[in-house]
């Protein structure tokens, strides 16, 4: 059930706090389970879980324990909708921003990450250029031959690290669907270049796109200024 974190496993868990319950469920009341307001538990899963009962080795079916897994499963669901209420605020904060819309055009930063720049540079042109920005951060740039074979990635123990875990994560998903920075990162990577190391210098050209889009006050357009790499990153 993905864990705790889904709408559907609490929902599950409090109507059926216990192994006993389980066992003790009608399959079709169970599958019926709507758990988001929408969408049901489904037949498949309601067997699973009976069947799961069965060879359960918990054993707590006390009144005590049905009511402690309700509550937390309470806490639970009143974290999310709060999680899902302060993500309406940063999307709306976020859209009164002059740059912070900009930044999302940018395949493969979202609201979050976005939304994690602005509140940490504000506005990343005011640094003089996307370098500088860049060092901030803590992704200074590459200076390796093209013969070399470095075994650590380029990342600074200085900057701001907050914000450079964010953007590395980003990163690893914009390689995967950005088209411009997967091609970017493939064509260093058939160059010999170490996985992490060419995940570096991606994230780096993904923070010169930021800089570009901020100083520019225009929409992310993957063209050659963006995408082909620079002597430092080679």
């Amino acid at each position: 059930m993905r864990g705790l974190a889904s709408q559907r496993a609490t929902a599950i868990l409090t109507g059926y706090p216990t192994a006993r319950s389980f066992e003790e469920a009608r399959l079709p009341a169970l599958g019926a389970l709507v758990y988001d307001g929408h969408h049901v538990v489904g037949q498949q899963l309601a067997r699973t879980l009976v069947e799961a009962a069965r060879h359960s080795v918990g054993r707590h079916h006390t009144a005590i324990h049905r009511a402690q897994v309700r509550y937390f499963c309470q806490d639970i669901d009143a974290l999310r909708e709060r999680i899902a209420e302060l993500q309406t605020d940063i999307e709306a904060k976020l859209a009164e921003h002059p740059v912070g819309p900009l930044l999302t055009t940018i395949q493969g930063l979202g609201t979050l990450t976005a939304a994690r720049i602005i509140a940490a540079v504000d506005d990343p042109s005011r640094f003089r250029h996307g370098a500088a920005f860049a060092s901030y951060v803590g992704v200074p740039g590459t200076k390796h031959s093209g013969l070399s074979r470095p075994l650590h990635a380029s990342l600074c123990p200085l900057g701001n690290a907050r914000l450079r875990r964010a953007l590395y994560m980003a990163t690893l998903g914009a390689v995967r669907w950005n088209p411009w920075l997967r091609a970017y990162y493939e064509r260093l990577r058939a160059r010999g270049k170490l996985p992490k190391v060419a995940l570096c210098a991606a994230m780096r050209k993904l923070l010169m796109a930021v800089y570009s889009v901020a100083k520019h006050k225009q929409p992310f357009s993957p063209d050659t200024r963006h995408v082909a790499p620079s002597k430092q990153d080679e």
